[in-house]
Formats: C-alpha cells, structure tokens, sequence
C-alpha cells in the first residue's frame, strides 16, 4: 500500500495575464524579474505550475499524497494570492491546498487590517510567513529589505498581534540568525512556530558546524517545528549520502515529534523528482535514523495535520 503523506511545504502559480496574481520575482529580467535562483536554472521556474502540475508530480507508486500546505510565493498582493488559492481548492475534489500559510510583513502598518481579513475571509489561512532571511557577507543571498526585523520592536509587536490571531509564523532565516530568532521563539512560548528548509543551510558542508549550532538555538525552544524540506535547493547534485547529516542532525535535535516533510516543489524540482525526495527523506528515516513506523507516521503525515490544524 502506498505510503501516505501530508506535505506541509509548495507552491503553486499562475503566470498567465489574466491572473491578478503577480510575481514580481518571476516576471522576465527586463521586466523587472530575478536574474537568478538558490535552487538553479530560474527560467524553468518562471513558467505556470498549478494545482495539476503539482498533483502530476505528486502521483507516484511510492506514496499517496492526502493533504497539503501551500505556502507563499512573493506574489505583489498577499490577499489576492490567498483568494486564488482558496478557488483552487474549492473547485479542486481533493481541496488541494488544504492550509496556506499567507504573507505579511510583521511591522507594516496594515497588519492589524490584514490579519482581521484573514482569519474572518479566509478559513484556509493557518499562518504567515515573512522571508527574513539576511546574509551580510552576499547581498544575493538576503531575501528581505532589512536584517533587524528580529530584534525590532514594531515587528515584536506584530508578531505578538499575529499569536492574538491564533495564527502560525513560519521562520525563513539562515543559521546565523538563530540566536536572534530563538530568542523570539521563547519570549512567545504559546505560539506554533515552524522553521522551514532544515534551517536554510546555504554554506552546506563549508559550516556544517555553524548550521549545527544554529539549529541547536532553536532546537531548545520547544514551540519550534523543523520543516525536513529545501535541502536539495543547496545540494543540485544530491545523493542520499550527501542529505542524511542533515536529516539525521534535524532528527536528533528536534526528534520525530517535532520535524514534518515538505516538498518545496516546484523549487526543488529542478533538481529531483516528487518520488525521489520522498523515497530519500524517508530511506534516511527509516534506515539510517532507525525510526519506526509510528514516527514516519508523524514525520510525513501527522505533525503537519497538528502544526496546521487541517
């Protein structure tokens, strides 16, 4: 029987005109777009993937997806990415995507405004996620505008506003921000955090030590969920090999109670199919992690259920 799985992590996008959705980072570059992507060739990402590419993908021997998070693209509008999202599920017989965690930034003005439309429009929206991850040795690697946003009063108080909501907060952020973010992750210990891509190993091997001890920072703040996904964005030439220290290190630190699978499809696909991700995420689990099958249980299917109430 196939294995079951719930995947807490992808996206989905239509770049056609008549969408009112816009990517601004996918637009062509003389339009405005990004030149370049983590996971490799962004051209083959600035193409349409919707609800049936994702299924396709997803439609395999080894395992029967039953659910799934989509999470935000970057879209220019926040509302209108979650309105289109919340069409595709009604019209979709599976109510694919059944969670979506919606943008917004923390210590804008109109978060109080954006947050009441969510939680009263928008019964699919379970959390939020802000990229906030900043590198001061590549500009290229900083997804946001700013690298305080952390340790900033005005965004603590709309992440404060945010749990009044009984909304999750998904953290994008690189390991050297961990202390700040695990700081955060105590002073709200009631809230339902998720820390996503594995804690964003960019450097790889080259500091595996201090992605280590990031991950330890925010391992200790019991509130926070490891997100087993992104990896392969870091690792275009992957092998089991080369994916298990991280596997096995999040499994460690966190244990099978508190790390979920996600896909990060299409992102990833660039690199893997929907099928070997999970055979190696869950081979790693299974076989070199030595974990039963009850805790794959709560790896790829039940933490996520939990996490975002679905």
């Amino acid at each position: 029987m196939a294995f079951e799985i719930v995947d807490s992590h992808h996206h989905l996008w239509s770049l056609s005109s008549s969408n009112r959705v816009k990517y601004n980072w996918l637009k062509p570059v003389s339009e405005g777009g990004a030149p370049e992507h983590l996971a490799g060739d962004i051209n083959l990402l600035k193409q349409d993937y919707l609800l049936e590419n994702y299924l396709r993908d997803a439609t395999n021997p080894s395992c029967h997806l039953i659910k799934s998070v989509h999470v935000q693209a970057e879209a220019s509008d926040s509302i209108e990415e979650v309105k289109f999202l919340e069409q595709i599920a009604n019209e979709s017989s599976g109510g694919f995507p059944h969670g979506i965690v919606a943008h917004a930034n923390l210590a804008s003005p109109e978060l109080p405004t954006l947050l009441e439309t969510y939680t009263r429009d928008y019964p699919r929206v379970k959390g939020v996620r802000q990229l906030l991850n900043w590198s001061t040795t590549d500009p290229r690697l900083s997804m946001t505008d700013r690298g305080d946003y952390l340790t900033d009063k005005t965004w603590l108080d709309g992440f404060q506003l945010l749990i009044s909501h009984s909304l999750s907060f998904d953290f994008h952020v690189y390991p050297s921000q961990m202390i700040d973010a695990s700081k955060v992750a105590r002073q709200y210990p009631n809230a339902i955090l998720i820390l996503d891509h594995c804690g964003l190993p960019v450097d790889g091997q080259k500091d595996f030590d201090g992605w280590k001890e990031g991950m330890k920072h925010m391992a200790e703040q019991t509130n926070v969920i490891c997100k087993l996904s992104g990896l392969v964005m870091f690792n275009h030439t992957w092998s089991k090999e080369i994916l298990s220290p991280y596997i096995l290190e999040c499994l460690r630190l966190f244990t099978p109670k508190r790390c979920m699978f996600g896909s990060n499809f299409p992102v990833d696909k660039l690199n893997i199919t929907y099928e070997e991700l999970v055979n190696a995420y869950r081979d790693i689990a299974e076989n070199d992690a030595g974990l039963s099958k009850d805790e794959l249980n709560l790896i790829f299917k039940e933490n996520a259920i939990k996490t975002y109430r679905l």
